[in-house]
Formats: structure tokens, C-alpha cells, sequence
């Protein structure tokens, strides 16, 4: 280090070693240059490390004074703001927080000074707020202040729409700083309450915590039905689920997401007959349907036919001569797209097909739309269970970038997880691996890579679609095919 430092390398030569008041300034210069980086150990989730960490952004992080103008934009025209209280007000938000008090909105001040009561700009979505209250937080202390001026990090109540990267800016002088980028979650896990009363008590704890930590996402799977939250990782994870279960007293449980899988054939059936008749009393139903089912030639999630329903299904008729009208044809497809929802292999939605309908009959009284569209749903299933069908699993791109020294290693568990590797490539020390990766094996993989790489390695992921799943992979159920 001292050789990065001048006076740091001159005190060593003369003394052999660096007193504590040379260390402590040397690296705040070289921190201030972005030459040096202070590492300190801890555990934010055990609480451990936390008070050295604080004494070390009060010893090596610059002051306000230290570092450039802020810039931000006006008007499309980059604009700087110095440190200075007389200059027109800019603040970045960067933390929200509900409490019982009230909500907290955090805010680090670049320039000038706001008051209690005083309007601001939120310059994103052009919104004026008011500032109610000025607190200062040390822990779970809160000292209100009259005011905050350039380089204070303060929280204000009233604010009820800023959100995280939010510039608040003067009226008169609108700026919109660079907000914080939240990196694309990685890690997921489905998260349900164990009480179905307590269902709308943690739709509403997840939407808190997603506003205060913008690098949580949370989605309802439209196949699964399961409520899913995303992270930067699962320690990430496990403390947002701390936070539910003890600020908000839920009981919830916590498990990996259940996998969508889907089916499609890979080898048809032609001329499939069907006849529906019901004559229970009263109008009776009738419909004659003949289908053919085939394979689709494109890709088993190129999209559906413009209908609005099943991903890769396309309907058509070859029907002549006015045997089966074309309101019956309408009611047939959406027969077969009520069959789509559930294959015979494990009852996942089915994909990648096309069905014709080459011939058909009507009766004069019994025939109906709702005759012809069981005949084509039961027609469909029934067709199905005579198709030969292929399980499909989804896949994922994964761009992992390693050290050089855990190439081996990190290569050698892609593949114990059925990963393809399609390319790598070096930079300065590291090799970025793209490959494409069962997505069912991709769980746990953060933790995994991170022992592999000892905590250097990274990886993002980029859903690719699906591809058919070996016969031994287990399903969601956790059976095998």
C-alpha cells in the first residue's frame, strides 16, 4: 500500500513501518482516487462487524467537500450541483421505510437546505410533495432537526409517493440526479402464510418490503399459483423473511418455487374420431368432430396463432362443404384450448401442437356450440392419450464470470447440473461462461458458485424457453417421468 502513497512510501523507507495517523490518511486519499479499497469482514443479518464498519466510513469515505459536483440533468442538458447550502436544493432518495409512526422517506442532500414544511419537486414524475418532518436517525433514535443542508443524510415524513432513486429538487430548480442501479434478482423462493387468514396480511408485507428494497421483485406464478419472492441472493432472502415474520408477526413458510413445466408430442395422430352425444332428457346434445394433431414445426414457445390462448397451439379447418358451420369451427378450437391446460403426462399445460379439423357432422335439433366444443375438448384429450409426448422443462441462459483459478470447478458443476456450455471468454483474470441450464437445476446456485469462487464469481440469468426434459428428471411433484 505505502507505495501507492507518497508520503506513505517515505515514512516506510525512513521508518520500516507506518504509524496509525499516516495509515488512517493514506487511505482515505487512495479510497478519495479510487486507487484503494478498504475490506472489512461482518454480518449484517448476525449483527457482527457493524460498529467497524461505521468507524470506517467516518475515517477513509470522503466528506461532501472532498468529492466532485454532483451532476444531474435539466431539460435534457447535464447540469452540476456543488456542496454548498446557498445553492438551489437537490436530495437523492434512497431508502423508504414504513414504520408505525409513519412512512420514512431517507434522503442524502447534494445541495442547499430544506426546512420543515417547505415544498419539493419529485423532477421524475414532475410531483410537488411537502416536507412535514426532519429527523435524524441514529439507529432507532430519531432527533428532529428545523432543517438539513448539502451533505446531510436525513429522513423526512410526509412524503407519500417518492419511491427509492427519486430526485427531490427545488421547484424553481428542477435537476434529476443518476438513481441507483438494483440489480436483477437471481435467487427466488416461494413464500406463502401458514394461515389462509393471514393471505392479505402478506400481499401487503411483500409490497412493503418491495418498496423499501428496490432489488426485491415478488410475482404471482400464473401456472403454479405461487407467490414468489426474488433476491440478490439467499441470504438476501432470508432476511426479508425475518423482517415478515417480526415486524409484521406472520407465520409463513418458506420453500423453493414449484417448476412450470409443459408438454408436447413429438409424434401425432391422424383421423381421430369423436362423437358427443347426450340425450339425458330434454334438448339433447350431438357433435361428430375428426381431428388430426400434429407437431408444430416452430419452437414450442414461438407464441400462439393470434388467439389469446395456449402458448405454440394452432387450430384450423379443412372442413368443405358447409358439414360442420363455422360458429360449430369456433366452438371446436375453443374446446381444444380447454384441453391444452392439462397433459397426460402430469397434468402440466400442453404446447407446441397443431390441430386440424378435416371432417365433422351436425344433427338438425341436438347440435350446439356447447356440443361441439366438449366434443373438441374430449376429442383433444383423447387424442393426446394417443400421441407419443415429450415433457418440457425451462431453460435458462446463465452468464457466470469466474476467476481463472475456478474455471475447473465452476465448469465441472455446470455440468452435474445438466448446463450446456455454448462459449467462454477471458478478461484480466477472469472467464465469463455462458451456458444454458435446466432451470429446476439452477436452485441453491448462488451459495454453490460463491463457495466455488470464494465469494469472487457472479452470474446473471436470461430466460431462454423450454426444451425437452431427460426421462429420469424429476417433476414438481417430485415423481420421475
Amino acid at each position: 500500500m505505502a507505495e501507492l502513497h507518497p508520503i506513505a512510501l517515505e515514512e516506510f523507507c525512513a521508518e520500516s513501518a507506518l504509524s496509525a495517523q499516516t495509515l488512517a490518511a493514506a487511505l482515505r486519499d487512495l479510497i478519495r482516487t479510487g486507487e484503494g479499497v478498504v475490506v472489512l469482514c461482518g454480518s449484517v443479518y448476525r449483527n457482527r462487524g457493524i460498529e467497524p464498519l461505521l468507524d470506517a466510513v467516518v475515517a477513509y469515505l470522503p466528506s461532501p467537500l472532498d468529492v466532485p459536483a454532483v451532476r444531474g440533468t435539466q431539460g435534457g442538458a447535464v447540469r452540476e450541483r456543488i456542496a454548498d447550502p446557498a445553492a438551489p436544493f437537490a436530495a437523492l432518495v434512497f431508502k423508504v421505510n414504513s414504520t408505525a409512526t409513519g412512512r420514512l422517506t431517507y434522503l442524502r442532500v447534494y445541495s442547499g437546505t430544506i426546512r420543515k414544511r417547505d415544498a419539493v419537486l419529485d423532477a421524475g414524475v414532475r410531483r410537488t410533495e411537502r416536507i412535514g418532518r426532519i429527523l435524524r436517525v441514529q439507529a432507532d433514535r430519531h432527533t428532529e432537526m428545523d432543517l438539513a443542508v448539502a451533505g446531510d443524510i436525513v429522513a423526512v415524513v410526509g412524503l407519500k409517493a417518492a419511491r427509492t432513486g427519486a430526485t427531490l429538487c427545488a421547484p424553481g430548480a428542477p435537476l434529476v440526479l443518476e438513481p441507483p442501479n438494483a440489480a436483477d434478482p437471481v435467487v427466488s423462493a416461494a413464500i406463502e402464510a401458514r394461515r389462509s387468514t393471514d393471505a392479505d396480511r402478506l400481499a401487503s408485507a411483500l409490497a412493503r418490503l418491495v418498496e423499501e428494497d428496490p432489488s426485491l421483485a415478488v410475482r404471482t406464478d400464473s401456472e403454479t399459483g405461487q407467490t414468489v419472492l426474488s433476491g440478490m441472493g439467499e441470504l438476501h432472502l432470508e432476511v426479508a423473511v425475518e423482517k415478515i415474520r417480526r415486524a409484521h408477526g406472520l407465520d409463513v413458510s418458506v420453500g423453493r418455487p414449484q417448476v412450470a413445466y409443459r408438454e408436447t408430442i413429438a409424434r401425432g395422430v391422424s383421423g381421430l374420431l369423436h362423437r358427443h352425444v347426450n340425450q339425458d332428457g330434454g334438448a339433447g346434445q350431438f357433435a361428430h368432430v375428426v381431428l388430426d394433431v400434429e407437431p408444430l414445426e416452430t419452437a414450442p414457445d414461438a407464441g400462439d396463432n393470434g388467439g389469446g390462448g395456449a402458448v405454440g397451439f394452432v387450430f384450423r379447418s379443412t372442413v368443405v362443404g358447409g358439414r360442420v358451420p363455422r360458429e360449430y369451427v369456433r366452438a371446436v378450437e375453443a374446446g381444444c384450448r380447454d384441453a391444452l391446460a392439462e397433459g397426460p403426462l402430469g397434468g402440466h399445460p400442453v404446447t407446441g401442437l397443431r390441430v386440424t379439423l378435416t371432417d365433422g357432422a351436425t344433427h338438425p335439433k341436438d347440435s350446439s356450440e356447447m356440443a361441439f366444443r366438449m366434443a373438441g375438448r374430449l376429442a383433444l384429450r383423447e387424442a393426446l392419450r394417443a400421441c407419443a409426448m415429450v415433457l418440457l422443462e425451462p431453460v435458462v441462459e446463465v452468464t457466470a464470470t469466474v476467476p481463472d483459478d475456478a474455471v475447473g470447478g465452476v465448469l465441472g458443476d455446470m455440468a452435474a447440473r445438466r448446463g450446456r456450455v455454448s462459449g467462454s471468454t477471458a478478461r484480466a483474470g477472469t472467464v465469463v461462461i455462458t451456458a444454458t441450464v435446466p432451470l429446476a437445476e439452477l436452485f441453491g446456485y448462488a451459495t454453490r458458485l460463491r463457495s466455488r469462487t470464494q465469494g469472487r464469481g457472479t452470474f446473471t440469468t436470461r430466460a431462454t424457453g423450454y426444451a425437452p426434459a431427460p426421462s429420469a428428471v424429476p417433476v414438481s411433484d417430485g415423481t420421475s417421468r
